[in-house]
């Protein structure tokens, strides 16, 4: 259903107890999706050192895009021996907040993929110094969340993006992102493009004005 509304790709949680269900779980998602499908897992820091080069090393031959996040998201150390370790990429970058974490995932080599996230690193600005870096490193971009930001900072790197989308944002938002053929379309409106629906001022609970004297 995904697939066929516009989607490029996949990414399933993975991460259970038995790691064996998450192997069985996989290989029948990748059979249903067919070979061409891109597929990723993210499995939220839930392994540390040695179980994450088992499962890399048992799905190897599924083709995935990325594994997302498989240790601690401060072991940059660990994260760059899996990246040297395994064929399939390593991506990690969502739960640092600032450009001087991110910058030592580059100097490791710790990921493949870097994935931050703009309101957690400080906004705009610093968000396309850490672009800029991780360009020259050769890295690829996979933004955090907030796909109605960074859908237009991911357009404006130079290697070709990937943009999470999630659906249950819809009700916040008076506009819709166009996916079509794999890809996130840029809208032309003013500022994101984005304006704030009445359900989302409905749930507002308080509100605090800076700056007045």
């Amino acid at each position: 259903e995904s697939i066929a509304s516009g989607i490029g790709g996949v990414k399933i949680k993975v991460g259970q107890p038995d790691m064996r269900e998450d192997l069985r779980r996989l290989a029948a998602v990748r059979e249903h999706l067919g070979a061409d499908v891109p597929l990723m897992v993210d499995a939220n820091q839930q392994w540390d050192r040695h179980a994450a080069l088992r499962f890399g090393r048992a799905v190897e031959e599924l083709g995935l895009v990325w594994i997302e996040e498989p240790l601690d998201a401060y072991d940059a150390e660990g994260h760059a021996r899996l990246a040297d370790a395994l064929d399939t990429p390593i991506a990690t970058g969502e739960m640092l907040s600032s450009v001087a974490e991110h910058v030592r995932l580059i100097d490791l080599r710790a990921c493949d993929i870097i994935q931050p996230d703009a309101p957690r690193v400080g906004g705009i600005t610093p968000f396309l110094r850490l672009a800029t870096l991780a360009d020259h490193a050769g890295l690829q971009l996979a933004p955090h969340f907030a796909m109605e930001i960074h859908l237009h900072l991911a357009a404006a790197y130079p290697r070709e993006p990937w943009v999470e989308h999630f659906e249950w944002l819809n009700p916040l938002f008076d506009e819709r992102l166009e996916t079509r053929d794999g890809r996130m379309i840029v809208p032309d409106r003013p500022g994101l493009g984005f304006t704030l629906s009445e359900q989302c001022r409905a749930w507002v609970s308080d509100s605090v004005e800076f700056g007045r004297s």
